[in-house]
């Protein structure tokens, strides 16, 4: 019997941590000023964690550095001040879950792009550099390749099912915080 390649399997073993997220983002509406500043300082904020545990490895770790930094200046074009927020760190994670996740972010920013770009708000259209920025066509295919190469009854196809889910979560913990903080400012 033939083992069913290692990407579908992430994809099917994560399914239901990724639609979770998805529908907590699909709440915001990111062409209006406080649902846009949310989904920046959402992503800023994993990304940062990502990153750190990253250790400079993986095939998206330029990708990151430029995302987080896109997403910190348009930040700083849309608020004073970002919140300082506590989110569980993991302790390790493997490079190529980050993979997965950072390229499947950008596949996904180009659908939530257009919701941005339909924004009247000058403040939320000035703040354009994490979506006007340049997505490597490479990425994805070649974390597919990588993801595809591991056998799925590996160990380390077994940690990278664990640390997608940690970074999923990861987001959904931000998402919560922020969403609260926000609200405690109405």
């Amino acid at each position: 019997m033939m083992e069913t390649d290692f990407r579908h399997a992430l994809r099917e073993q994560t399914r239901t941590d990724h639609d979770f997220l998805d529908r907590m983002i699909s709440t915001l509406d990111i062409a209006r000023l406080r649902d846009f500043r949310v989904f920046l300082q959402i992503h800023h904020s994993c990304f940062l964690v990502m990153q750190a545990r990253s250790l400079g490895q993986g095939l998206s770790t330029a990708a990151l550095s430029n995302m987080i930094d896109g997403l910190a200046a348009d930040l700083d074009a849309v608020t004073a001040n970002p919140y300082a927020i506590d989110l569980p760190t993991p302790s390790a994670l493997d490079p190529l879950s980050i993979d997965y996740m950072v390229a499947g972010s950008r596949l996904g920013s180009k659908i939530l792009s257009k919701r941005w770009g339909a924004s009247t708000d000058p403040c939320v259209q000035r703040a354009n550099t994490y979506f006007g920025q340049a997505i490597d066509p490479k990425l994805w295919p070649e974390t597919c390749r990588a993801l595809s190469a591991l056998p799925p009854s590996s160990a380390r196809a077994d940690a990278i099912v664990e640390d997608t889910r940690t970074q999923f979560q990861l987001f959904a913990a931000a998402f919560a915080k922020i969403v609260t903080a926000e609200d405690a400012l109405v």
